[in-house]
């Protein structure tokens, strides 16, 4: 009676398993986007406390394109790598009967030696010799050409799939006012960015200050210098101005925080 107890229960946890596993009907429903216009009305949050300051209304060219073109991210994407490959000269490269070390003297007569006939001392079927065809090690152009035209539009669907996602915060300003990452990584936690290697997340600024103001040693490159010190050591931080965003960048990167003067800059520049 006791072996068939163990063997009934054993059944009845293969059938839980299997009834946790298989049944479809209890997954929860995937969460749809907010459609647009409604969807460019975003809410504005405090960089430093996470509270939800004001709204601001996106342009619809730069940030509602619908459908997404995965197509033209593709291709941004290909050349962006192509690019930063560059050209580089081919890492092989073999020495041709000109450059090999040996002489240009007859090493033996032409007869009576019963062997081949040889000149000199480099041919490439000899030991020491050249190498017959070899690699020339040629600089490899690894560039390719991408219209301006479409690395905008790549930029704007880019930006469109961000705020499809729900993966776009727009902050009020990146200032920082300290350079310490403990405080940055706690301000992050905020935004649900938290954990060392947890969620990555792509910080764009535009920051300008005032020449003689005492706002000028804070910014340098349109990056508040706090803040990209403060994200230096943490890897799932990346943080640029708005003229180094990018296509690849964005995609690598789950979220996407953009402060109201990068938005600004962003609309003006790709809705030319």
């Amino acid at each position: 009676d006791d072996e068939y107890t163990d063997i009934e229960d054993d059944v009845d946890d293969e059938a839980d398993e299997e009834r946790v596993l298989y049944d479809l009907s209890t997954k929860a429903d995937v969460p749809r986007a907010i459609p647009l216009p409604k969807r460019l009305h975003v809410p504005v949050m405090d960089f430093n406390s996470g509270d939800e300051v004001g709204t601001f209304h996106l342009s619809e060219k730069t940030f509602g394109c619908d459908p997404v073109r995965v197509d033209i991210l593709q291709r941004v994407v290909v050349w962006q790598r192509n690019k930063k490959r560059g050209k580089r000269n081919a890492g092989a490269r073999t020495k041709t009967i000109s450059e090999v070390s040996g002489s240009g003297r007859k090493v033996r007569n032409q007869k009576g030696g019963g062997i081949a006939r040889a000149g000199h001392s480099r041919p490439a079927h000899w030991r020491g010799g050249a190498k017959a065809h070899g690699p020339k090690g040629n600089i490899q152009d690894y560039t390719t050409k991408l219209n301006k035209k479409v690395r905008r539009m790549g930029m704007r669907h880019a930006l469109s799939q961000k705020l499809l996602e729900g993966n776009l915060v727009i902050t009020n300003d990146m200032a920082s006012n300290t350079h310490k990452t403990k405080v940055l990584d706690e301000m992050l936690n905020r935004f649900d960015v938290s954990g060392k290697y947890g969620v990555t997340a792509l910080m764009v600024d535009d920051a300008h200050a005032k020449e003689g103001s005492e706002d000028e040693a804070f910014v340098h490159g349109g990056v508040n210098v706090n803040l990209k010190v403060a994200s230096g050591n943490l890897h799932k931080i990346k943080v640029q101005n708005q003229i180094a965003c990018n296509v690849y960048d964005m995609l690598k990167y789950k979220k996407l925080f953009l402060s109201l003067e990068a938005v600004r800059a962003l609309e003006a520049r790709l809705e030319k």
